[in-house]
């Protein structure tokens, strides 16, 4: 596993003008990076207790908040289950969903996703293993990341 990138390295990655403040969307980013994993209503609560345009030591507050909050793969798995039928998910409904409710997936973005969803040769996805490898990947700022903040911060 790679090692952890440190907050400080990824607020100044995030800060992509070099003011020493993120944008709400740099900050977003930044907190995935940093392995958090907020929902929409996090990510408004964050905001309004630590700003919108955080500085580092705000940055560091809010990771601090937000990341005993990650979800574990049975709470990904169990709201991945509201979608499924004994455990499994249509992978065509899977791509349906994630291009157009939520926080919408890229053509790139979805293929990784199906990647990782190992379709059965029924074109279905256990929800279960795919809940686990969603939180267990270990590469920054993926769109998997981005899907579990969608589906547990959206209501489909």
């Amino acid at each position: 596993m790679p090692k952890a990138i440190s907050p400080d390295s990824v607020f100044v990655y995030c800060d992509r003008d070099g003011d020493g403040r993120l944008t709400k969307e740099e900050f977003l980013r930044a907190l995935r990076t940093a392995g958090a994993v907020p929902t929409n209503e996090d990510l408004e609560e964050v905001c309004r207790s630590f700003s919108n345009t955080p500085d580092l030591a705000s940055f560091r507050a809010a990771l601090e908040v937000l990341r005993p909050r990650r979800p574990t793969p049975k709470v990904l798995a169990e709201r991945l289950g509201g979608l499924a039928q004994d455990g499994l998910v249509d992978a065509d409904a899977l791509c349906f969903i994630t291009t157009n409710f939520g926080e919408i997936l890229k053509e790139d973005e979805v293929a990784e996703l199906m990647r990782l969803a190992e379709p059965d040769k029924d074109g279905n996805v256990d929800v279960a293993k795919l809940a686990q490898r969603l939180l267990s990947t270990a590469q920054p700022d993926r769109p998997l990341k981005k899907l579990s903040s969608s589906i547990l911060g959206e209501t489909f």
